[in-house]
């Protein structure tokens, strides 16, 4: 009988096979989580216990020190895709790689958990890794603050939230926060049901109209609710812009010749369920996304970070140039702007808090965003 742990059940399974073979059985399973980087973040993997009948053969693996044996029950469990019958060369390189593994662990255990390390570090990194931004890249920002303030250990709050501000700021380098909305003739919003986008789009349409001076008009193409046809025209009527409504690409075509004598044209389409992506591949059929045009992937921070990966995959082929996030008013987290920015490389044009046009629409900045996660993690 012996004890596994692993990253998943897959590994698990693998290391079982690899060392009692394929007769051995399952007895127990259960998630666990152990701590990675410094020791202050968990991390969730699972733990088998497994055996096998004495009487059936095991696959013996080769030793240094020439002797066949099983592994102690406290060794660390084997990389996923090693095979059993391993030559002599292999078996030593992968005694090597384990070795040095445990010794780099072993320094970087003794290195980091200085006692001089004030309590706040700890408390900031748990807080960083459980706001939305995840723990792969709560790892990599609190290190190189880790290393910044090895530079001169001051222990005053302040400090240490300032270097991890700088480090959020640097981290988001390269990715474009801060564009012209209104530079493209065609301004398109596309996401999912529920996120508020036809709210939205007449918040930025207002603001293009009241505070840019440019002449707008309305396409619409979400034919399916007609509680959203209305209310873009309620706001059209507000704004004394023309509306346009579209069933098809030529209803588009056409839409965009009678519009044509405008600065700027907003684009509302329907939310339809992310998960099908036929209605991704309807969209393309009826809006032609290669003209001069900016579109912006609508989602609400009240959603979860897994599920707007998966919109954002989904409406990815469509060309998405930056986010905008919706009912900032409705949540507690950022991270998951940060976490959404750096994965995709797309930075957020806008944020919204409220259903007021066009006040509650904020221009978004790397700045905003970094002060944003910092007021989170201080809220906690």
């Amino acid at each position: 009988m012996k004890k596994y742990k692993a990253e998943n059940m897959q590994e698990a399974m693998q290391l079982v096979r690899l060392e009692l073979g394929d007769e051995a059985v399952i007895l127990n399973s259960k998630a666990v989580k152990t701590t990675k980087f410094f020791g202050l973040l968990s991390k969730k993997s699972v733990e088998v216990i497994a055996a096998v009948d004495e009487d059936v053969p095991k696959p013996i693996i080769k030793r240094k020190n020439n002797e066949s044996q099983l592994s102690k029950t406290d060794q660390e469990p084997k990389i996923s895709n090693h095979r059993p019958h391993l030559t002599l060369t292999q078996d030593q390189l992968l005694e090597n790689i384990l070795d040095m593994k445990k010794m780099m662990q072993t320094m970087t255990k003794g290195l980091h958990r200085d006692p001089s390390l004030p309590p706040l570090f700890y408390e900031l990194e748990e807080r960083l890794a459980h706001s939305g931004i995840g723990v792969a890249y709560a790892e990599e920002i609190m290190e190189n603050v880790y290393k910044s303030w090895l530079r001169h250990k001051s222990s005053d709050e302040r400090s240490i939230l300032e270097l991890l501000e700088q480090e959020l700021l640097f981290s988001l380098e390269g990715i474009t926060f801060e564009e012209e909305p209104y530079k493209k003739k065609f301004v398109c919003l596309v996401g999912p049901t529920g996120v508020g986008k036809t709210t939205t789009l007449a918040k930025l349409a207002a603001s293009a109209a009241l505070k840019h001076g440019k002449s707008i008009g309305f396409i619409t193409t979400d034919t399916y609710r007609i509680a959203a046809i209305e209310q873009l025209k309620t706001y059209a009527n507000i704004l004394e812009a023309p509306i346009e409504v579209c069933y098809s690409a030529e209803d588009f075509k056409s839409a965009k010749a009678n519009l044509s004598h405008l600065d700027v044209i907003f684009i509302d389409t329907a939310g339809r369920n992310f998960l099908n992506k036929a209605y991704v591949d309807e969209l393309k059929q009826v809006l032609d996304f290669q003209e001069e045009m900016t579109t912006y992937l609508v989602m609400s921070l009240t959603s979860k970070v897994e599920d707007m990966k998966k919109i954002t995959e989904q409406f990815w082929s469509v060309g998405i140039h930056q986010f905008i996030f919706t009912k900032k008013d409705e949540t507690t987290s950022c991270g998951a702007m940060y976490n959404l920015s750096r994965s995709y490389k797309k930075g957020t044009a806008f944020v919204t808090d409220g259903q007021n046009v066009p006040e509650d629409l904020i221009p978004f900045t790397s700045e905003h965003l970094a002060s944003a996660v910092i007021e989170d993690i201080n809220n906690e």
